[in-house]
């Protein structure tokens, strides 16, 4: 029999990176993948189970999306100790902050790091200076032992043309859901299938850019007076919510937005699959899986033409892509495709035909186990 391969996940347990841990450690192959996890307490969320309903209790230390240098510093030490504990085989760290913890832990030890960083942390500076400190860091912690999994060919050309790894250490893995966990929500599917209406997924913050999407659909309800957003996901970390309501209101349209806290992937999923078509007003991405999950219920998209999005959609076939800030180009392809049935419903076949193509599970997990095997034979 032969020994299992020992996979040791480091993570901030939010939003997409979190769906992707779930995947992982409840479809991957057990007979192949002996899955560990180091996370952040996991409050009210529900507890990690492998494919066989295996219960995995999390390694805790106190990892948070900030930099905190005493909280941070406390980490690093902290899964020292569980690295020489556990002896993994292999480190997968997740998002900017896992995997610096993780490079910094792993110096200590002759084990490969596969990071990926669902989108690089200078992505979310707001200043300069900012982005110059968190680009430093990533070359910084370019360590020999790291091999970047990115999450989409974007996120594969930052990390060599960017950050500067060598082409060699970079590889792609793209997003992906498993189809079996797509479904509604019955109750709420009655309330929504008559209604016309849009949605998009993402917290209100600089990343999400949601104050684009406000403008532009100012215009699209002066268009149509019959359309409704809904914006999903103002949960745990929502710092420009105050301000997006402010101007929902400016522009007297609060009874046409309506601002949904963090619900369960099933009620997401019902919005989205009832919705005419899925909005991104995002300023940057690594693969975002709420379009993966428009693009398996068959939903077309306007999106904002940056990294993360413009790997998923094809543009002017599976949806439209415009650029970062224009709210009136955006709104002028969210009406085309409101007031264009055919042409929506062709996009709506592409997008699942691409889905089909480069984002079931079952080839996402195929291509990880091969990646842990490859890895540990370096």
């Amino acid at each position: 029999m032969k020994k299992k391969i020992k996979v040791l996940h480091v993570l901030n347990l939010v939003g997409g990176v979190e769906i992707c841990f779930r995947q992982i450690c409840q479809n991957i192959d057990e007979s192949i993948i002996e899955t560990s996890v180091v996370c952040q307490k996991l409050g009210n969320k529900s507890k990690f189970v492998t494919s066989k309903g295996k219960e995995i209790t999390p390694l805790v230390i106190p990892i948070v999306r900030e930099i905190n240098p005493v909280l941070d510093l406390f980490s690093i030490i902290k899964l020292i100790f569980l690295i020489k504990k556990i002896k993994p085989d292999v480190i997968h760290a997740h998002s900017a902050k896992g995997g610096v913890i993780a490079r910094i832990a792993s110096v200590f030890f002759k084990i490969k790091v596969l990071y990926t960083p669902h989108a690089f942390s200078y992505l979310s500076a707001k200043s300069k200076f900012k982005r110059f400190l968190f680009l430093t860091v990533e070359r910084i912690l370019r360590t020999k032992n790291t091999i970047i999994l990115a999450t989409s060919k974007s996120e594969k050309n930052q990390s060599i043309h960017i950050v500067g790894y060598a082409k060699k250490k970079v590889f792609v893995l793209e997003n992906a859901i498993d189809t079996n966990t797509i479904g509604e929500d019955k109750d709420l599917e009655k309330t929504l299938k008559d209604k016309t209406y849009i949605c998009t997924v993402g917290r209100p913050s600089f990343q999400k850019n949601l104050e684009m999407l406000i403008k532009a659909f100012e215009a699209v309800a002066q268009n149509n007076s019959k359309v409704h957003l809904f914006i999903i996901g103002a949960g745990e970390y929502s710092p420009r919510k105050d301000k997006i309501i402010q101007m929902i209101n400016k522009r007297n349209l609060n009874n046409k937005v309506t601002i949904l806290p963090w619900i369960s992937r099933k009620q997401v999923q019902t919005y989205i699959k009832n919705a005419k078509l899925y909005v991104s007003s995002s300023r940057y991405e690594g693969m975002p899986y709420s379009v993966i999950e428009s693009m398996a219920l068959s939903r077309p998209s306007v999106l904002t033409n940056t990294d993360g999005n413009r790997d998923l959609v094809i543009d002017k076939k599976s949806g439209f892509l415009v650029e970062v800030g224009d709210d009136l180009e955006m709104a002028n392809k969210i009406i085309t495709l409101l007031n264009d049935n055919k042409l929506r419903n062709s996009f709506a076949v592409q997008a699942k035909k691409l889905f089909i193509k480069n984002h079931l599970l079952s080839d996402y997990l195929q291509k990880l186990t091969v990646h842990y095997q490859k890895t540990i034979k370096k």
